[in-house]
């Protein structure tokens, strides 16, 4: 399935941060339902205040993807 960055709806606007998300974009064994993410960070963002108030102030969510420009740093309640 293809589907254009366009298309997929805005979840999230802030100054230097755009999160795009298609839900129920397909199953995953184990999982259950997958939503498609694209997002978009300018330089030094820090998504730490949009992560407040999730259990933990973390995303509780397992996540696969791929930087395609640039580099992310992520912080993990282990410490990983």
């Amino acid at each position: 399935m293809h589907i254009a960055k366009k298309d997929v709806p805005v979840r999230i606007d802030v100054p230097g941060a755009i999160a795009r998300q298609q839900g129920d974009f397909g199953d995953v064994s184990g999982y259950g339902k997958m939503g498609a993410e694209y997002f978009s960070f300018g330089a030094g963002t820090d998504i730490t205040e949009l992560l407040q108030g999730l259990e933990g102030d973390r995303c509780q969510s397992p996540h696969w993807g791929y930087v395609i420009e640039g580099a992310i740093t992520a912080l993990y309640a282990d410490g990983g």
